[in-house]
């Protein structure tokens, strides 16, 4: 960790082993992230990523996946995750954003915007589209306003019957998300750690085949219609 760096940063991509051949936007990005000063560790792959804090930054090479969040939900650690090398139009933003995802960058980025990005994201901030970030609002203020899943749940058994696939706690997790809490805040209430929280939303999206936060909304809402 570099002198006055307070946190860890992580650097994860394929052009990280020695046998591949290194992406010109990965070195752009390792050399922004050198011009802010930053002591960086190198991972090839997020099985080598240890355990975080909430503090750290990890820069995340989202280019060769299909999925661009699946590596994301399926985290060890609180870190500030951070999608870079994107292409335009392949990452819902909004999705992106409620999920818990601290920023994104793309390979038509500038070095001045990577630069400034970066730069906020020292500073504790976010880093996405204005737009993005209003539509994220819009969405969660749209769902927010709708029954919360704890007004119908007497209508249903309380155990696990109610949903074959689903266990209790990732019912209890379903109606946490659907008021609009996040995984710090769901890992406060239940007791458990931010990983345990992601493996089970990971498992809840797997189960009601759900690509994100948003599609488990709708999805939870049709399900308390047919439980009603």
């Amino acid at each position: 960790m570099a002198k006055g760096q307070k946190f860890n940063v992580y650097l994860i991509s394929p052009s990280c082993y020695s046998d591949v051949q290194p992406d010109p936007n990965v070195n752009l990005f390792k050399g922004l992230l050198d011009t802010c000063g930053y002591d960086v560790i190198e991972l090839g792959s997020t099985e080598a990523l240890p355990e975080t804090s909430n503090q750290d930054l990890v820069f995340y090479d989202a280019a060769t996946q299909i999925n661009k969040l699946s590596d994301f939900y399926q985290r060890n650690g609180n870190a500030r995750w951070v999608l870079f090398n994107l292409q335009p139009g392949e990452l819902d933003e909004c999705e992106a954003i409620i999920a818990g995802v601290e920023g994104t960058f793309y390979a038509s980025d500038s070095p001045e915007l990577l630069l400034k990005g970066v730069r906020r994201l020292d500073k504790m901030d976010v880093w996405f589209k204005r737009g993005s970030i209003n539509e994220a609002l819009r969405r969660m203020r749209q769902y927010a306003r709708r029954p919360a899943i704890s007004n119908t749940r007497a209508s249903r058994p309380n155990d696990s019957t109610a949903h074959p696939k689903l266990t209790k706690r990732e019912l209890t997790i379903i109606e946490l998300v659907s008021k609009g809490s996040q995984n710090q805040e769901i890992a406060d209430q239940l007791h458990i750690s931010v990983n345990t929280v992601k493996t089970h939303i990971y498992s809840i999206f797997r189960k009601t085949h759900s690509r994100n936060r948003i599609e488990l909304l709708s999805w939870s809402q049709n399900y308390m219609s047919e439980q009603a």
